[in-house]
């Protein structure tokens, strides 16, 4: 696979401002080969650089506004309705210069609604979104407060939701007045939560953070390793049996207590520690390589300096060079990897539907979550999704 970089070349995007949920879109874009315009983008700190390096940065007048509006087919902005009305960034402002264009917004709770206008942050958007007190699972101390991720998540989520929506509202027709996307960080985390809203939805009840029996250790928990630590996910039985093989098939392994796993969630704390004696003589990746020749999902708990020397990450070519401020440094590229075929599929695009994948026919054969969740996605822009469902699954 290589990280194709002209799928989207043609598409002019203006990203107005420094926020760092657009610059995200802008970003995700560009390296899909888009020509992005950036007015006032920030690049105060190494994330905010590395966000909006390349391209055109130019400073936000009016006279650049009018010039680069009129010519672009997407306009990115971020901020509260109220501050994009003080800056003459609202929908009425931006369609006087160009008509057609799809207007992306990204604000922390929408363009609409009682909390429109409320101020946010990362913090707060999650703690809003209900993802916070998820994040460390269920705690032995209910009094434990919930955390907050590492660096600014919301951000990226939500800039990804904007720049998946605007590269699809880019197909209709760019003739006819374009399309609003109206991203809110706190819905982009909240349906991160899909599960849980659903539970809450359909019996009223809400997870508890209170921590019963295993945690559901019996079937995802973390090892100590020598190195470190390591996942491991034994869900299925025919799963267990093959952990048990990794681990030297210990005796402990045929006893009743750990036979079946409602068996080895009642008798969690000891299962653990007899895993845990074991697993702290091994190598974190000699854990995982075991497991996963086994399959039994399984990954090492890396550190961040860990993954410059990846050997998955550098096969792909997931690190690129880029230059911040004179100094030459290894920066992420694409979390994907992109082949092209001759053949083409806009012919799929010409039923003139009322979404922009009308008429776009896509064949699921994932299952658990990742790609479900991409197809359901798909389905809300209008295509229509063929689910094939896994043998022995129901």
């Amino acid at each position: 696979m290589t990280n194709g970089t002209v799928l989207l070349k043609g598409l002019r995007a203006l990203q107005i401002g420094p926020g760092l949920a657009a610059a995200v879109c802008g970003r995700a874009l560009a390296d899909l080969g888009a020509d992005i315009i950036r007015l006032d983008a920030d690049r105060s700190s190494t994330l905010a650089a590395y966000l909006n390096h390349g391209g055109t940065n130019d400073t936000l007048t009016p006279d650049a506004l009018a010039a680069e509006a009129a010519m672009s087919r997407l306009i990115i902005c971020e901020g509260r309705p109220s501050d994009l009305r003080d800056h003459a960034l609202d929908e009425d402002c931006l369609r006087a210069l160009n008509p057609n264009a799809v207007l992306v917004y990204i604000s922390p709770f929408g363009l609409t609604g009682p909390w429109a206008d409320r101020p946010a942050s990362d913090l707060t958007l999650f703690a809003a979104s209900g993802v916070s007190r998820m994040l460390t699972g269920q705690v032995q101390d209910i009094s434990e407060p919930p955390t907050r991720p590492v660096g600014e998540q919301s951000t990226f989520i939500g800039g990804l939701a904007a720049a998946c929506a605007a590269m699809h509202a880019a197909l209709l027709d760019a003739d006819q007045q374009g399309a609003v996307i109206d991203i809110s960080l706190h819905e982009a985390l909240a349906t991160l939560a899909i599960t849980e809203l659903t539970r809450a939805g359909l019996n009223g009840r809400a997870w508890s953070r209170k921590r019963i029996g295993d945690g559901n250790g019996a079937t995802v928990c973390i090892l100590p390793a020598s190195d470190g630590y390591v996942a491991i996910s034994p869900r299925e039985e025919k799963q267990w049996a093959q952990w048990l093989t990794v681990m030297g098939s210990p005796a402990w392994g045929e006893e009743d207590r750990f036979k079946t796993k409602p068996d080895r969630v009642k008798n969690w704390d000891a299962l653990h520690a007899l895993m845990s004696d074991w697993s702290r003589g091994q190598t974190k990746q000699r854990i995982a390589d075991a497991a996963q020749g086994a399959h039994v999902p399984s990954f090492p708990l890396r550190e961040l300096t860990e993954q410059f020397e990846s050997p998955q990450l550098k096969q792909r070519g997931f690190y690129r060079q880029i230059n911040l401020d004179g100094k030459t440094v290894q920066a992420p590229g694409p979390a994907y990897g992109m082949s092209q075929s001759s053949a083409s599929a806009t012919d799929a695009l010409a039923s003139g539907g009322p979404l922009p994948l009308s008429g776009v026919r896509v064949l699921d054969f994932s299952w658990v979550i990742a790609g479900p969740t991409t197809t359901r996605h798909l389905a809300a822009m209008g295509a229509d999704i063929i689910k094939v469902e896994a043998p022995g699954r129901g």
